[in-house]
């Protein structure tokens, strides 16, 4: 495989540049009143070049998050192949929301404020989608299951992502990172059951 050129190193580098930029000056200060030339000069280019990568901060932001999410991906596919792809699932998701539960108050503030933003409502759809797209992709793969054919890995992706979901929004937000795990692992725990054990606790 031929070694990208100068000039796509420099690009690939500018881009990356920008999307950390992007994802930690939101993540420390808050999104709304974050401006394309605030990216720029922590980038360290010109407003003209980061609309050369980007038509505005929201589709940087995007690109910043679905890069983030594609070491998950890369976790999820390095993953033992022997191992139950619910159990893969476990590890990867609860290794996405330790690293949330990690950030400090005010940074989980700001992460939930992107996420409620109107400027940013129409972006959230589409970051669910390629997160779908991403995950689904390998559960296919590591359970030889046809993505086009196949509803398996989709229910197995729509039901690992709705436990992670179910966890947090459970889980007071006063409760500890502990006690966020333990509903996080308990809400696997009854997929991988089916549900049914769920079931008779509630009866």
């Amino acid at each position: 495989m031929q070694e990208p050129g100068l000039r796509e190193r420099k690009k690939t580098e500018t881009r990356t540049a920008i999307t950390r930029a992007v994802l930690r000056l939101a993540l420390a200060r808050g999104y709304d009143g974050l401006t394309t030339e605030e990216i720029a000069e922590a980038a360290n280019i010109s407003v003209r070049t980061f609309h050369n990568y980007f038509a505005s901060k929201e589709d940087a932001l995007v690109a910043a998050w679905t890069s983030e999410f594609r070491v998950y991906v890369d976790a999820l596919r390095d993953r033992p192949g022997h191992e139950p792809i619910l159990v893969s699932l476990e590890h990867v998701f609860t290794e996405i929301a330790t690293n949330l539960a990690d950030q400090p108050a005010e940074t989980t503030a700001h992460t939930d404020l992107l996420w409620t933003s109107l400027a940013m409502a129409r972006y959230r759809s589409v970051l669910l989608d390629e997160a779908i797209r991403l995950v689904t992709a390998v559960v296919a793969a590591r359970t030889g299951t046809d993505p086009a054919t196949d509803v398996y890995p989709h229910l197995v992706t729509a039901a690992a992502i709705s436990a992670t979901v179910t966890a947090f929004q459970f889980t007071p937000a006063d409760d500890s990172v502990g006690d966020r795990m333990r509903h996080l692992h308990e809400c696997f725990a009854l997929l991988r059951t089916g549900l049914d054990s769920g079931q008779e606790v509630a009866s």
